[in-house]
């Protein structure tokens, strides 16, 4: 089934932008009936996923046999979360889309390729081919910022190419120093392959493969496109690149980096860890200080991410567990966050903070989804956050107590900003909009968000039972606990 969660969007891509030629509105009925789909092939690839062992292969085409490259795709319990969530997310930036009229055929064609070049970064078990759609994911993203972004598109739509793409060169790199000792682009032969080379030569790739995935993720200090990006970009495109675009260098971070180089990573782990945590820091006072709603929800999300980084980091069992439940969490409550961002300017609401106000009167059910949101983004109990955080939390504990001690301190900051959004925007003074109600375009996946939030913080026990054999593996590896 991997193959057609690539090429279902791709060839929908095509439909939807040569139907914008005749209308405005089929290209929409294409990217919805195409991202419907696609989620129920996501859904039966996570059905089927193995809880036990890494992925394998389960489609594997020669492509260009004389440099060993392969089609080659498999999914595990860690690909097929992120393809579970990738294809939702998609479904409600369509969603979020629908009053879209200008240039309607490129823009959703653009939003399938985006799809096609994430199932394939998620499945792909060679190199050359998780660079390739790693690229691919890329030129879409450029291309909806720089044509439906806001007033400073350009300059936004070029950071996040110029930041993005360097990072991708510096990962190029790493994976054609592998393959030059290696001969071989396959994930699955490459760590036994690399074990016999230098301590040196080993350090090297990892440290150019690990900063190609910290500008995706991102960290500090290779976040500064990150505001600008997430700010400028129409929502429904925010909602993929906090959603899923940053999951990539997650993904990325567990897959390779710790996946083929854990020596290396176990040597590097408390570094990154300190980086990770100057990052949750650095992103939560920044955000204390936004006067608007999406540049707030950029900050935080980069501090989640932060948070993300610290479980990898701990190279414990249980926060190795806290962190891929993290991006599947956080994937799920900043996506509704920045949904309801939409939601608020669509109505005319003003996204500068200071000027929100009443919008629980004037808007009771969109008011009380942003207060659910923002309780689950800080961490309420019963919600997904929590349980992401605390599960961190445990695993940082066990091995770096000092950081995990610092890293509670945050925890005030981000309660801090969120309750005082809240105050000012929700429960403020009145914004003078007459009443409005939630179309069932916008309720339904508003609805199926906050289920899952809900269902992931009340009853978390059969996704971590799903994930905990690959966690469990990661962190043998590098002979964690």
């Amino acid at each position: 089934m991997l193959q057609y969660l690539i090429l279902l969007p791709l060839a929908g891509a095509i439909a939807s932008y040569f139907a914008g030629r005749q209308s405005s509105s089929a290209p929409r009925i294409v990217a919805l009936a195409v991202s419907v789909a696609t989620l129920g092939i996501a859904a039966a690839v996570l059905r089927a996923a193995p809880a036990q062992g890494f992925m394998k292969e389960q489609l594997s085409l020669s492509w260009i046999p004389s440099l060993d490259i392969g089609f080659t795709l498999g999914a595990d319990a860690l690909s097929a979360a992120l393809v579970g969530l990738t294809a939702l997310l998609v479904l409600v930036s369509v969603l979020a889309s629908w009053d879209v009229e200008h240039r309607s055929g490129s823009y959703h064609a653009y939003l399938l390729c985006m799809l096609a070049g994430l199932m394939g970064v998620f499945t792909a078990l060679d190199l050359f081919l998780f660079f390739l759609f790693w690229e691919i994911v890329l030129i879409p993203a450029f291309m909806l910022v720089n044509g439906w972004g806001g007033e400073n598109r350009k300059y936004a739509a070029m950071k996040l190419l110029i930041y993005t793409h360097l990072g991708s060169l510096l990962m190029l790199v790493g994976f054609l120093l592998m393959y030059a000792q290696t001969h071989t682009f396959s994930m699955l032969e490459m760590r036994q392959l690399l074990g016999g080379e230098s301590m040196e030569y080993r350090t090297l790739v990892f440290l150019l493969v690990f900063a190609g995935f910290a500008f995706k993720i991102p960290l500090v200090p290779f976040h500064s496109w990150l505001p600008d990006a997430y700010s400028q970009a129409p929502t429904p495109v925010t909602i993929l690149l906090a959603g899923v675009l940053s999951k990539m260098g997650a993904y990325g971070l567990v897959r390779v980096a710790l996946g083929i180089l854990p020596a290396e990573f176990a040597v590097f782990a408390k570094a990154i860890a300190i980086m990770a945590l100057v990052t949750v820091f650095y992103a939560a006072f920044c955000a204390l200080a936004q006067n608007e709603v999406k540049r707030l929800l950029a900050f935080s999300s980069l501090s989640h991410m932060g948070f993300l980084v610290l479980g990898v980091a701990s190279l414990s069992f249980i926060g190795m567990k806290g962190a891929i439940f993290q991006m599947v969490s956080h994937g799920l409550i900043i996506a509704l966050l920045f949904f309801c961002a939409g939601m608020l300017a669509a109505r005319g609401y003003e996204l500068r903070i200071s000027r929100l106000g009443g919008v629980l009167r004037s808007s009771p059910l969109l008011g009380w989804v942003i207060v659910f949101a923002s309780m689950a983004s800080l961490g309420l109990p019963g919600l997904s956050g929590f349980v992401a955080e605390l599960s961190i939390l445990l695993g940082l504990f066990r091995e770096y107590p000092v950081l995990a001690g610092i890293a509670v301190l945050s925890l005030p900051l981000t309660a801090g900003y969120y309750l005082w959004f809240l105050q000012r925007s929700i429960y403020g003074g009145d914004a003078g909009l007459r009443r409005s109600g939630v179309t069932m375009v916008e309720f339904l996946p508003v609805a199926v968000l906050v289920a899952l939030i809900t269902l992931l913080g009340v009853y978390p026990a059969p996704f971590m039972e799903l994930v905990g054999s690959i966690a469990g593996q990661l962190v043998n590896a590098v002979g964690g606990g």
